[in-house]
Order: C-alpha cells, then structure tokens, then sequence
C-alpha cells in the first residue's frame, strides 16, 4: 500500500526542507528553528491527512479510470467508500455540495476535523466582482458552518487581491465575503501588511526571485481548504484550485520584478511558479464550485468576459485531480475561442507541471470520478481519460 500512496502522491514523500530554517516577517525579520519545526509538523499532519484519504480509497476499488465510477445510484446495503472526485448536480446548491462531499471525504461532511483545530478557508478574491469571479458567499458560509459543527476552534477566511490593487478589504465586502464570514462566524483576515509573514527562500522555489511570503496564519493551520471556481483566465488559460494559491502571496513578492509583476507564460514560467508554490503547502480538500462558472474572459469582469451554469461543484483530496476535472468542464462550456481547447486536459501547461512538481496524480490511469447524479458524466470523464 505505501509504495501504491509514493505513486500516486510523490508529495507525500518529499522531504520537509532539511535545510530550511523560516524567518516570520512584521516589521522586522525573525530567524526562529522554532517555527520552522512547528510548519513541517502541520504540514506533515496535512499530508498525512491526504495519505489516509488515498488509502481509503485505494483499498476498496480499482483506482482510475471507467472501473471506479457510478453511473447510478448506490443500493442502501453497498459498502461506502471514498473516491478521488467526487461530482455533483442538483436543483439545490447546498445539496449539491453535500453530495459531491458524500462521494469524497464520506458521508458526515468533513468530519476530519478534530476538536479545536485550526481550519483556514482558500477563498478567491481576485477583486471586488461578484460570484463566479469571486467564491460564492454561501459556499464559505456552509463550510464555515460544517467545520463548527465538528468541533473546529477557529475557522479563517482571508485572501489578498491582485498585487495592483491596495483594496483587498473593499473587494472582500463587495464580493460578500465579509458579511459571509460575520454569518457563519468565521474570522477574515486581510493578508497585507500588518498580518505576519513566514518566508521561503528562493532555494525552495527558484522561479520566485528572492522567494516569496506566506501567511503565518496559514501556515499553521491544522486543515486547509481550498474554495476556488471555475473560470477561464486570458493569460494562463484557466484558474482554478493550484493557481488559486497565489493569493496567500504577499504582494511584495508578487510584484518583484521577474515574479509576476508581468504574468510569464513563456517556458512555463509561470506555471512552475505556480507549482512550487503548490510544494510548500498541501491543502486537507478542494471544494471547485462549477455551479457558476467563467466561461470566457477572466479572471475580473471585462467586455470580454462571460457566465455559464454547469451546476456542477467537484471535491477531492488531490489538486491535479480537481483542476483537470474542472478543465473538463471547461472543455464543454468555454467559448470557443478560449485556450483551454487547444490541449488535451493533461498537456495543458499548468496540469503538466503540477505533474511534473509531484503535486498529486499523474495521469489518466490514477483518475477516478464517483457522479451519480451527473448524467452526462461519461462526457466529462471522455475528456480526462
């Protein structure tokens, strides 16, 4: 089983930086071992949380492929496992995330959580626009909800803006997330200047010139949950779960010159950025909301920028997995100018790189999607494997 986990999830199995002693920034630069040893605990904790999941499902069924999926509902006596993805459609937009959670972390929505932990929610917030630019308020009000209701302490929601724009705040109460998290009682955090820093060097991410800054806040959660959408983006062809974490990024760092101040796409640049990102943090869960999407234009309102309603909110444990079910949307209902059509789901550049930084799955044959409300799921699945 171990050698089966190394290969579907190489992450799980890379060193927790040997060398690597994190400096907290607020005003002035701290060298502390003390945080560090703290991070590689939390974030071992969190790949571990990732290895059990695997695990789950990998001793129950044929991992990949047609073998492993639904195409109707489950008889009451079947025995209920986890699958990689989860998909789910409905009438109702929380009963469609319930069931898209059934098929993935069981059937009692994230009961993974342990009294008092600390649960941070990735939400998107790229500017002030509105659900689908924006995650949608009610799916940090249910989640934030979900995570009390089995025993997390505090619940964090917080994102920075695009590095252009000073007004992180506004956008958040423009977009709801403010009257999101005053609803559901979780605690927003505006990742400026004032919040506390942790640094990684260029060494652990050598595209990012002088490294970059990560939330301390972040760093330190026991769960992270990532909440991005489904959208189509004018530069790097979608944004999704693994981009959506360049919004724990501080601006500083994002608008050094030969970082993205200018979006490099050239030699996929950007695209390693992006995973080595990825490398440093591993979210417990991603919840892609295709309910709404960005089928053209993105990531912000634009004359060029247009909606559609899939009606259709992913789940899994693994990143790749999600975004390349999320492209899979894409490939079905972006305009017919967008890029995402011009690759296959896994050469698309951004996929190929997150395989290549061993940030999950690493092709069709490790996929495996669980949709028994989903009819047209077949169609989906086409387009992944």
């Amino acid at each position: 089983m171990q050698s089966l986990l190394s290969s579907l999830f190489p992450f799980l199995t890379r060193p927790l930086f040997p060398e690597f002693c994190m400096s907290l920034r607020i005003g002035r630069i701290l060298r502390s071992n003390d945080l560090a040893q703290e991070f590689r605990e939390k974030e071992l904790s969190r790949r571990r949380f990732i290895a059990g999941a695997a695990k789950a499902g990998a001793g129950l069924g044929v991992v990949g492929g047609l073998g492993a999926c639904d195409e109707g509902p489950r008889e009451e006596e079947e025995e209920i496992r986890n699958y990689l993805v989860g998909m789910a459609t409905g009438d109702q937009y929380t009963a469609t995330l319930r069931a898209a959670l059934d098929e993935t972390v069981g059937r009692n929505q994230l009961e993974f959580i342990e009294s008092g932990d600390t649960v941070y929610l990735k939400i998107n917030s790229n500017s002030g626009d509105y659900y689908p630019y924006s995650t949608r308020p009610k799916m940090v009000e249910r989640v934030t909800e979900w995570c009390l209701e089995h025993g997390a302490g505090r619940v964090i929601v917080g994102d920075r803006s695009f590095w252009g724009d000073s007004g992180t705040l506004s956008n958040l109460t423009a977009n709801g997330m403010v009257e999101a998290a005053e609803n559901s009682g979780a605690e927003l955090l505006v990742f400026d200047d004032e919040v506390e820093w942790v640094e990684f060097s260029q060494s652990d991410a050598p595209d990012w010139n002088g490294g970059f800054r990560f939330p301390r806040e972040v760093v330190q959660a026991d769960h992270i949950i990532n909440l991005p959408i489904v959208k189509t983006h004018f530069i790097s062809t979608f944004t999704m779960g693994m981009k959506n974490i360049i919004g724990l990024v501080n601006a500083d760092d994002r608008r050094r010159d030969g970082n993205l101040d200018v979006h490099v796409t050239s030699g996929n640049k950007l695209y390693r950025q992006i995973a080595q990102l990825n490398q440093q943090i591993t979210p417990s869960l991603t919840i892609l909301d295709g309910w709404e999407a960005v089928i053209a234009g993105g990531p912000t309102i634009t004359s060029d920028s247009d909606e559609g309603e899939p009606k259709l909110i992913i789940a899994s444990t693994d990143r790749i997995a999600a975004d390349v079910t999320g492209l899979a949307i894409l490939k079905r209902w972006a305009a017919d100018n967008e890029e995402v059509h011009d690759t296959d789901v896994w050469d698309n550049p951004q996929i190929a790189e997150a395989v290549a930084a061993g940030l999950g799955i690493t092709g069709p044959d490790e996929y495996e999607l669980s949709a028994p409300s989903v009819e047209d799921m077949q169609d989906y699945l086409d387009l992944i494997v």
